[in-house]
């Protein structure tokens, strides 16, 4: 009787905690303003003389980068672990292109930007925190 009350009072926990946690299944949201309301945000620098950086991460998070129209965005997916995704948004909020799971890793796209402003990139990590690691440039 005593472990089916502990693994009924577990299996309870378990269900409200990742209840709470957002599934990667919100990377499918058609608006990055909706996702930012939940997801911390960071803005996307790159060191100076250098147009590239790599963003490694084991939290769902919306890194910001400002960029100009006519300006190349490359995004290479370099290691996803098996919850784990990167979504591009442009910068009216739509996605653009999205890497989910072991399919991503590995992948590139290039992506002419349209339009100066803000693109969206999510890392989302899954409600098992699993990894991600891509490089972002801008030619």
């Amino acid at each position: 009787m005593r472990s089916l009350l502990i693994a009924g009072a577990s299996s309870l926990l378990l269900t409200l905690g990742m209840s709470s946690i957002p599934a990667p299944s919100f990377a499918q949201a058609t608006n990055i303003q909706d996702i930012s309301r939940s997801v911390p945000r960071s803005r996307v620098t790159f060191a100076k003389g250098k147009s590239s950086t790599v963003i490694n991460g084991v939290e769902n998070r919306v890194y910001v980068l400002k960029a100009k129209a006519g300006q190349k965005l490359t995004l290479k997916v370099n290691n996803l672990g098996a919850r784990a995704g990167v979504t591009l948004y442009n910068a009216n909020g739509k996605i653009v292109k999205n890497f989910g799971g072991f399919g991503g890793e590995g992948q590139s796209f290039t992506y002419k930007l349209p339009a100066n402003g803000d693109y969206y990139i999510l890392g989302y990590a899954g409600p098992t925190y699993h990894s991600y690691e891509f490089a972002v440039s801008i030619k």
